[in-house]
């Protein structure tokens, strides 16, 4: 299961394991206060008295620096993993995108940036076990973009495939960008049969 920096779970687990940390500290801090404060009210405050006191005192304030140095770290280490997560989402969604759009039929390197564009916020990580997998609803990235690339809005994306009609390469008589290339006597005869066919 990974670890999820949003989630209200987490966060309110990491908010009780930092009380359950601090609390105690804290809590002892103030015990230790109060019985300065009678301390001073009795006016019989011993050396060593004192010096206990002060030395549990030093000690709680370091013990509760160090806690909240841990918190510090524990926060920076959250907002890593979710910079890191948000990185991986994109690559997964930007290149998730890329190939299935060119696997039906967006080959146009100007479609495939508009049709990424136009797609990119409908598709969402979700984990599948250790795995983390591109869908639009509760469809594979993959069937999406199938059914998109045939649709109304897709096909306008879709590249024509090639063909071999009339002039096309492979056609009957040569395009006239072929004739160009032809010495003058050949181009001569290519452009009767042209006329005779």
């Amino acid at each position: 299961m990974s670890f999820d920096p949003k989630d209200p779970e987490a966060i309110a687990a990491i908010d009780a394991a930092v009380q359950a940390a601090v609390g105690p500290l804290i809590a002892k801090r103030d015990e230790l206060l109060g019985e300065v404060k009678k301390l001073r009210k009795s006016a019989e405050i011993t050396p060593e008295a004192l010096a206990t006191v002060e030395e549990e005192r030093d000690k709680l304030q370091a013990d509760l620096a160090e806690a909240r140095k841990a918190l510090k770290q524990g926060e920076a280490v959250t907002k890593q993993l979710e910079a890191e997560r948000g990185f991986t989402q994109r690559l997964l969604v930007d290149n998730g995108l890329v190939s299935e759009l060119t696997k039906h039929g967006v080959t146009n390197p100007v479609h495939i940036k508009a049709a990424s564009a136009l797609l990119r916020s409908n598709v969402q990580i979700v984990a599948d076990g250790d795995n983390r997998v591109a869908k639009v609803g509760d469809k594979a990235l993959s069937d999406f973009v199938a059914e998109w690339a045939k649709g109304d809005e897709g096909k306008f994306f879709v590249s024509a495939p090639a063909n071999a009609g009339g002039g096309a390469p492979g056609g009957g008589a040569p395009a006239k960008a072929d004739l160009s290339k032809l010495p003058p006597a050949q181009r001569l005869a290519a452009a009767r049969e042209a006329q005779s066919a």
